[in-house]
């Protein structure tokens, strides 16, 4: 794939922009400037939030976070801004990129499609505000007489408020919730598939806007389908914008266009890694940059060259351009630009190409996200801020040295990092899944468990004086599909029958043991073949789970507080010299096999696990074995002997997300610098934290989604761009019941925050601004003679502009006649030009999409 660039010869190897100099270097800040006539124009701080969506804007944004600063540039595109201030936004990124030595992460962001980190900027100001018109167009900006304006609340978690070209049915759909702006009134119409959190935030607005105009403003909640209950001022003005009998025939039952975008098949799966190689000059001042695809997921640290610059493609869900620490200026500078030709390389179309996120990272100054998507990120010391690495085995030595629970409850994020809940030395009860149902097992068999079986295991404990419960359902390898399903049902019941309710319910799989999973077995566990006869294939079977009288285990150290003894073949082939192996002949004789590279702690484990069998066993070092122990085996035989390479600290990452399969799909948005506040009562929530997934279960969640979220959670798992395996344990907690491994995630938690916290009464909110309507401002509105004559922002009155001929209007910019509005040059036509050049009438023209607009005014050179 060869991508092409016309240079443009600029050089600037020293910044001398004005705007740059507001800037303090290496402190937390916000700036927003506007590209105004081709310079940077600061924007004042309560504008924060409202975008022209015929300008372009450039954003720096950087905070701090744990004594380490994070610093994004992004470049807001609106829909109908010009490609010189497109041009210019970008050249600008550059020369703010080099004023801030080249370290912060680039961002590019196309209005309706923004980043979720973009979106989290404004989350205090409500959401976006899409404006239409531009710096270009004086008349859009600033206005003094009223022209009325429709938006479009749309979203869910970050709301974006759309104004729309034209106020009418056509506009709207039932799927959002919409403001009619009328001045003295303002109706909030809602439809019947708008989400709570849109009509709550259509509300929000109305009260903003009232509170703008000192209170001299009526509010007005009109439900789809509910309209002809309005009173009769209130429907008189209702219909002066929308007739009720032209509902039916123009109103939209679609969703936005954003949701209707047709990509190729793909998914967050996809992920293919490509190589930019040097640019190649062919003399004709035009630079052409090699791409060569260099492999498919999973990715891996190692896969990245500090002398190359790359491209990660994860598809629709993002374009990723990794820039090496040695690589050259001139690579920084036109890293966007080559992933934008990249994506035109790949034939996406414009809005598909803007509904691409696109972002610029340098070596060693890459964002968590771009991390998360490769499968090993090794980093030999700890990671900066909320993604630090740190050691559970340290941390399990420490705690176990002198345990302290009352630490864990009063420093969460040692609880959080340790995944502690106690010392494990509570009180606990096991069941085994067999024939549809449990049954308890003997305490003497505790520790041990059978790769075809589940378990449950209800752990209970203490914490001032406060009784807290735990069901841990245990999944083995080779356990059927119906015990699997068996298992989960049960832990839900016995949570209802013996926990109220209020159990953390924890699912895993074998080989995924948490680590205070171990401590409640002292930090050791075996793991025997087989098990018990259940399932639809085994029903006619036996119970039977007796031993052979030839056996051999496998013991595992991942720390003295997490050893594992695995049931193998007994044959000399599974031997490994990084390990110690326990060997049980005719049930009475045991030999420990100790390999040269294996740990104290495995051999002190082994040894532990013979003497409970009350039985005296014979130590083996490796290159000692006598014939009696080969033929034991079935004879000496070549095995494992290299060494196993001490394992780097994986970097780790916290990541919240909101979780939804309502179309059918999983949906996951991200949130960014979350707190306790972002959980969502309404919402199940998944905490990603890397090698652990929690589930957060709010309490007014609907049921389906508290039914589903164990598969929505491995559905993500098996999405995961960086292919982490999809076992590993999952966390279901339930709102008010949050234990110190969860919430010392979250920074200061408040546990009386949901006593304090009503969850807010849409109705109520309703009653309350329709209290304070004022009648007399209905009538005066009534009562205007413009009433139905107002002009929305795009009936433009045709014939009052002067008339030129289309050879004039095509001329150069600075050859145009003076009163020529260069934004609307199609206004100038005559009626008879404008249907001779178009093909369709000036109002057929208006009621097409902007974007439609624009694309017959460039196919006539009058864009």
């Amino acid at each position: 794939m060869t991508i092409s660039n016309l240079q443009n010869g600029h050089s600037n190897p020293n910044i001398n922009e004005p705007a740059f100099l507001a800037i303090q270097k290496n402190k937390p800040t916000f700036h927003i400037w506007r590209i105004e006539n081709f310079q940077l124009i600061s924007i004042p701080k309560d504008s924060y939030g409202t975008f022209f969506k015929g300008d372009t804007y450039l954003i720096y944004h950087c905070t701090e976070i744990q004594k380490t600063l994070y610093q994004h540039i992004h470049i807001w595109i609106g829909s109908e801004s010009s490609i010189d201030e497109q041009g210019v936004a970008a050249y600008k990124m550059v020369e703010l990129d080099e004023f801030l030595g080249s370290a912060p992460v680039q961002h590019r962001e196309c209005q309706s499609y923004e980043s979720e980190r973009f979106l989290s900027y404004f989350k205090q100001k409500g959401g976006l505000k899409y404006q239409n018109g531009g710096v270009q167009s004086g008349f859009h900006h600033y206005e003094k007489n009223f022209e009325p304006r429709l938006f479009q609340v749309k979203g869910k978690r970050n709301i974006r408020l759309n104004e729309l070209a034209s106020i009418e049915w056509t506009s709207m759909n039932r799927n959002d919730s919409f403001l009619i702006d009328l001045s003295a009134t303002v109706f909030v119409w809602n439809g019947k598939l708008a989400n709570k959190m849109e009509k709550l935030q259509a509300l929000n607005k109305a009260r903003m806007l009232r509170d703008e105009r000192n209170g001299e403003c009526n509010i007005v909640i009109v439900e789809d389908g509910e309209e002809k209950d309005l009173s009769k001022d209130e429907l008189k003005l209702f219909e002066s914008k929308f007739p009720l009998k032209e509902k039916l025939s123009k109103l939209r039952n679609d969703v936005s266009n954003q949701d209707d975008l047709k990509f190729e098949k793909d998914s967050y799966s996809y992920l293919k890694l490509y190589k930019c190689s040097d640019a190649l000059d062919d003399g004709d001042g035009m630079v052409k940059i090699k791409i060569i695809e260099q492999k498919t997921g999973p990715l891996y640290k190692e896969d990245l060259n500090s002398d190359d610059s790359y491209i990660v493609d994860n598809g629709k869900h993002g374009i990723w351009v990794w820039i090496g620490k040695k690589s050259s200026q001139k690579e920084r500078q036109e890293a966007m630009r080559n992933a934008l030709g990249f994506l035109q390389a790949k034939g996406y179309n414009e809005k598909q190409q803007n509904a691409i996120k696109v972002t610029r990272v340098i070596d060693e100054s890459e964002p968590f996200e771009f991390k998360a998507l490769f499968n090993r990120w090794p980093e030999l010391n700890e990671t900066k801020g909320l993604g630090r690495t740190f050691s559970n085995n340290l941390i399990a030595k420490t705690l176990q040295t002198k345990f302290d629970a009352s630490i864990l409850h009063s420093n969460h994020q040692i609880a959080a990092e340790s995944q502690m809940v106690d010392d494990g030395k509570g009180h606990k009860q096991i069941w085994f899944v067999s024939n549809f149902d449990i049954h308890q097992l003997e305490p003497s068999k505790y520790s041990e468990f059978h790769t075809g079986d589940c378990y449950i295991i209800h752990y209970k404990y203490k914490l001032e004086n406060t009784e807290k419960h735990i069901l841990y359902y245990w999944i083995g390898k080779k356990s059927t599909l119906d015990e699997q399903g068996t298992v989960a049902l049960k832990v839900i019941e016995l949570d209802n029958e013996i926990c109220s309710g209020q159990a953390m319910q924890v699912r895993i799989v074998e080989g995924k043991e948490p680590i205070h999973f171990m401590s409640m077995f002292d930090g050791r566990i075996i793991i025997y073949k087989g098990g018990r006869a259940s399932g639809f294939k085994n029903m006619n079977n036996s119970d039977d789970v007796q031993l052979a009288e030839n056996y051999m285990l496998q013991i595992k150290s991942y720390g003295s507080s997490n050893i594992k003894a695995i049931q193998v073949d007994c044959n000399a082939s599974n031997l490994n010299s990084n390990d110690v192996f326990i060997i049980c002949h005719n049930l009475s004789v045991f030999y420990i096999w100790c390999g040269k590279s294996s740990t104290g702690d495995e051999r002190e484990a082994a040894k532990s696990i013979v003497l409970s069998a009350k039985k005296e066993p014979e130590i083996i070092i490796e290159s000692q074995e006598r014939a009696e122990f080969w033929n034991i085996l079935g004879g000496k035989t070549e095995y494992h002997k290299v060494k196993r390479p001490i394992n780097t600290n994986q970097a780790t990452f916290t990541r919240l997300f909101e979780i939804s399969n309502s179309s059918g799909r999983i949906n996951v948005n991200e949130i960014y610098q979350f707190t306790q506040n972002d959980l969502n009562t309404n919402d199940v929530m998944l905490l990603d934290a890397w090698d652990k997934i929690f589930l957060w279960i709010g309490l007014n969640s609907n049921k389906t989604e508290k039914e589903e979220s164990e598969k929505i959670a491995i559905e993500y798992l098996k999405s995961d761009p960086s292919q982490r395996p999809n076992d590993l344990p999952i966390y279901k907690i339930k709102q008010g019941f949050e234990p110190p491994i969860f919430t010392g995630y979250f920074g200061p938690w408040d546990f009386s925050y949901w006593n304090n916290k009503n969850d807010v009464d849409y109705n109520l909110i309703k009653q309350e601004l329709q209290s304070k309507n004022q009648p007399q401002l209905f009538q005066l509105a009534i009562k205007e003679k413009s009433l139905n004559g107002i002009k929305t922002r795009d009936a433009i009155d045709f014939n009052k502009y002067p008339k030129y001929s289309y050879e004039q209007l095509i001329k150069p910019v600075d050859e145009l006649p003076e009163n020529v509005s260069t934004e609307s040059k199609e206004v100038h036509l005559t009626e008879e030009d404008f249907m001779k050049i178009f093909k369709i009438s000036f109002q057929q023209f208006k009621e097409k999409p902007v974007w439609k607009q624009k694309e017959l005014k460039r196919s006539v050179r009058l864009f």
